[in-house]
């Protein structure tokens, strides 16, 4: 069964909730919004690149299909 917990809930007991979140996706309901926190892949690669958002990869997403060499 899966526990929607609350804003309070996860501010009085955030180092047990994010440790429980390595092992499992935790959910909090704020707003009307529910939000996952769960545990994130790290980036393979040679060290240089950095972990892209969520909102970066979006973007990039979007500027390829402006991309006027791409022919579809």
């Amino acid at each position: 069964m899966r526990t929607v917990l609350t804003p309070s809930a996860l501010k009085a007991d955030t180092g047990k909730i994010l440790d429980r979140a390595i092992k499992r996706p935790q959910y909090v309901k704020r707003n009307g919004v529910l939000l996952i926190i769960t545990k994130a892949d790290s980036v393979p690669g040679s060290g240089d690149e950095s972990l892209v958002s969520p909102w970066e990869q979006r973007a990039k997403t979007l500027e390829s299909f402006y991309d006027p060499a791409k022919t579809w």
